[in-house]
């Protein structure tokens, strides 16, 4: 708790009712026009600034001391979510300078950086048990909810039905949940942007990529460049002046690349000791259907029967089959085999991916006995397209999906249809995160003595791979066998994120090797 004499030089702005870190929170009286307004301003102790109250907040802060300056009666605050605080205190009698009971207030941000009281609507989320990590909490602000409570696309989506999932089972549930949204439709994307667009950007790292993108270094001659890495990723962004002739860029449009001659040819496991096996998969979904959440069941059966027609017709082999066709015994086989997707759990369900399940939901395989081609019907998405094969040669399987995905959009046109893209977005789908590319390239990779160095971890982190372990089925025991694959959707093409890929696993094998041999390894040392 700080003292008051630290308070004492705000006295001229106004009274100190709450201090959050460095920041104190101070309680002001305007008058004008006949009446009396309360409002709140973040000022920081050290230099007597206003300051944005998100950033000294940080999203960690659960709960405080502060003073009621001048009267002396305790009170606390709860930061609970986005730029919201919960201030408790009462009234310790009439004496001079009292400042008089706040309870329960919500208090959000205006552009002049001031907090402001926000009439809390009754039917606002309650975040208080999601997290300070938990995207809703963070960017659905009170006033955001009242300015897109009310907003509906052409298929009847709303914002309740969008976050139904995020609410009903929250950030840091077990197990661990998603974003907690979900779009009904491609037009969710532009109806609720002011929520979906920093969520977006947040999960994909886009804000850490235009930091990047518009980092300067300093020449001999003392003028500025870009970075080189930022150079080579203008193509897909927009480069123009600000009014001071600096050049600054912002994302313009999402570039797609799936010709498979572009990726680089490296040999990443020439032996076969270490790779096992290769899956990539792309979301996509059909222009003009609603989403999985949203979707009738007549339409949904439309999609059903659309890929059914342009695999008989347009695929040189294979078959599809539909889950209602299907005994329980072969349902699960393909399960078991990581052939077909699981069926809905109680977030799916939540989120409405699971509405009348297993109708319309089926899958295509080129085979069903070792596949390389696997197209799922109605899961989360419209389509998935997975290409697969033992083994670590990335260009093979990239270059047989994008084949799949050329001649299911040949398919397509010729019946009318298209894929649902966005230019700034790429490719829409239900879930955020499947935005952009809708790529996911993994390879489970042996690597038990990496894998168990202290900063593995933020070593993936920095070659833009994520990847989970692992373990024995039966009794958890470690493998050392990781599922690695690209962190990264949004903001790049495809050829990209596969290039990524084989440099970043051919490292960690070099890596692998280097432990085997005795060597000693400093991962802290090795830039991404």
């Amino acid at each position: 708790m700080l003292r008051k004499a630290a308070l004492r030089s705000f006295s001229r702005v106004g009274i100190p009712l709450i201090v959050v870190g460095g920041t104190a929170f101070v309680l002001e009286n305007e008058q004008g026009k006949g009446r009396s307004e309360q409002r709140v301003r973040a000022a920081s102790i050290a230099s007597n600034r206003s300051v944005d109250p998100v950033r000294s907040l940080g999203g960690q802060i659960e709960t405080t001391s502060c003073d009621w300056f001048r009267s002396g009666t305790p009170a606390h605050a709860k930061h609970v979510g986005g730029d919201s605080l919960q201030v408790y205190g009462h009234r310790d009698g009439d004496g001079a300078g009292a400042v008089g009971t706040i309870k329960q207030q919500r208090f959000g941000t205006g552009p002049d950086r001031s907090m402001h009281k926000v009439r809390l609507d009754s039917n606002y989320p309650d975040f208080r048990r999601h997290g300070p990590d938990s995207p809703l909490a963070k960017y659905l602000t009170p006033e955001l909810y009242d300015k897109l409570k009310n907003k509906r696309t052409r298929n009847g989506v709303t914002l309740d039905s969008i976050i139904q999932a995020g609410v009903a089972l929250p950030w840091g549930a077990h197990p661990p949940r998603g974003l907690g949204v979900y779009a009904g439709d491609a037009e969710c994307y532009k109806v609720f942007r002011p929520l979906l667009q920093p969520i977006l950007e947040d999960y994909h790292g886009m804000a850490e990529l235009k930091k990047r993108m518009t980092q300067k270094a300093r020449t001999s001659d003392g003028t500025t460049k870009v970075s080189a890495e930022a150079d080579s990723r203008m193509h897909a962004s927009h480069r123009q002046l600000d009014g001071k002739g600096r050049r600054k860029v912002r994302l313009q449009r999402q570039v797609t690349n799936l010709n498979p001659k572009h990726v680089t040819f490296r040999p990443i496991d020439p032996t076969g000791e270490y790779i096992l096996y290769t899956r990539m998969r792309a979301s996509r979904s059909v222009d003009g259907f609603a989403f999985t959440p949203a979707i009738s069941r007549q339409r949904r059966r439309q999609v059903e029967q659309l890929l059914r027609d342009c695999v008989e017709q347009d695929f040189p082999g294979g078959q599809y089959h539909s889950i209602m066709d299907m005994t329980n015994a072969q349902h699960n086989d393909l399960i078991d085999r990581h052939i077909l997707f699981k069926d809905p759990d109680a977030y799916a369900n939540l989120a409405g991916l699971g509405r009348d399940w297993p109708d319309g939901r089926g899958l295509y395989c080129d085979r069903l006995e070792s596949p390389n081609t696997v197209i799922w019907c109605n899961d989360n998405d419209h389509f998935r397209i997975i290409s697969m094969q033992k083994g670590g040669s990335l260009q093979d399987v990239f270059a047989n999906m994008t084949a799949v995905l050329h001649r299911l959009e040949k398919a397509l046109a010729k019946r009318g249809q298209s894929f649902s893209t966005d230019p700034q977005l790429g490719f829409l789908n239900t879930s955020p995160t499947n935005c952009g590319t809708g790529l996911r390239a993994s390879v489970y990779v042996k690597l038990v003595r990496l894998g168990q160095q202290p900063g593995f971890e933020e070593l993936l982190h920095r070659m833009k791979l994520e990847a989970s372990t692992r373990f024995n089925e039966r009794d958890n025991r470690y493998t050392g066998i990781f599922d690695i694959a690209n962190a990264e959707r949004l903001g790049r093409s495809e050829v990209e994120l596969i290039n990524t890929m084989i440099d970043g696993i051919g490292r960690l094998i070099e890596l692998e090797k280097q432990l085997e041999r005795g060597e000693e390894v400093r991962l802290d040392e090795i830039e991404g």
